[in-house]
């Protein structure tokens, strides 16, 4: 099994060692090529919480390679699976440097925050099995070095915004093959017929969580330090709720103590908009609060605290990057 990893952030590298370390071949996809050679020239180490010793990888072991390279390599050297774990900032770039590839059948794992993307990348792939996958896996880079933040789980399955299709034998037990290899690899990993569900659970959590540590500047726990902070929470969840409902979205009763209870086990983190902001990129918000405001419009709603929110967020970007 050959298994292209799209993305060499901190998520990336951690699935792909431990992919590669459990035997399978992984190559590894970057922006640019100057990328793929530091990570050829410096290896990998993976920290794992729970572990005396870091997993090392060779860089003499590692392949790694320029994204624009992908779509000639698969032409004479196919995958079994890709695995695009970029920002949903990049999905465009990315569907434009991959859109070529005609193997059949072609399994594509979106491992992205948020919604919109996968019909997008349906659109440009209609050939393509499209599968999402929801993880609470967390991890933070440093040069060459990846830290677990320790063990989480992951589920995949075809969401509603894929194309309506048949995904075939051949598309199943390459799914169920591929999730097996990642359970082999030491991940928590399922298939999931409820992966909307699951999306859906994530984008409000997300929505509430990301922009509002972005504002303040705060980690994750730090949201709950004060009453001023979780009314204002309450009052964000509560407004992406009432979309929910108005457009036939199920979310859990006790989906409110989920999204606190994510705040507490991950108190010491910064969020991936809160780092955005500080490092002057691009953020997620367009794929998170953006897609609540959508999900209002389509239903005659308004989603006023959310539209704020991207707007102030949007108003932090780079001059020029909108």
């Amino acid at each position: 099994m050959i298994i292209d990893i799209v993305g060499a952030g901190s998520l990336g590298l951690l699935y792909g060692s431990k992919l590669q370390a459990a035997g399978q071949q992984v190559r590894y996809w970057t922006r640019t090529s100057e990328q793929a050679s530091n990570m050829k020239r410096l290896g990998l180490q993976i920290k794992e919480p729970n572990e005396a010793e870091a997993l090392s990888i060779s860089g003499a072991d590692i392949q790694a390679h320029c994204i624009m390279k992908l779509a000639e390599t698969w032409a004479h050297s196919p995958g079994s699976s890709l695995l695009l774990m970029v920002k949903q900032t990049a999905m465009d770039d990315i569907i434009h440097d991959i859109k070529s590839i005609s193997k059949e059948p072609l399994n594509i794992i979106c491992f992205q925050n948020g919604i919109g993307h996968v019909a997008k990348l349906q659109k440009a792939m209609r050939r393509a099995t499209i599968h999402n996958a929801i993880t609470t896996e967390g991890a933070k880079r440093i040069g060459n070095e990846v830290i677990r933040a320790g063990e989480g789980q992951t589920w995949i399955g075809q969401s509603e915004e894929a194309s309506p299709r048949h995904v075939g034998q051949a598309g199943e037990n390459g799914l169920i093959s591929l999730v097996h290899t990642i359970q082999q690899a030491g991940f928590d990993c399922t298939v999931s017929n409820q992966i909307d569900k699951l999306i859906y659970r994530k984008l409000i959590i997300n929505a509430v969580i990301n922009p509002l540590t972005a504002v303040w500047r705060v980690s994750n726990g730090e949201l709950l330090l004060n009453k001023e902070r979780t009314t204002i929470m309450r009052q964000l969840y509560d407004e992406a709720i009432t979309i929910y409902r108005a457009s036939g979205i199920t979310a859990d009763a006790d989906l409110w103590e989920q999204l606190l209870n994510v705040c507490q086990t991950t108190a010491s983190n910064t969020s991936s908009m809160l780092a955005d902001v500080l490092e002057g990129r691009r953020t997620e918000i367009d794929s998170i609060n953006g897609q609540v405001v959508n999900l209002a419009h389509q239903c005659g709603l308004t989603a006023p605290l959310h539209e704020t929110l991207l707007h102030l967020i949007k108003a932090m970007h780079p001059e020029g990057v909108n």
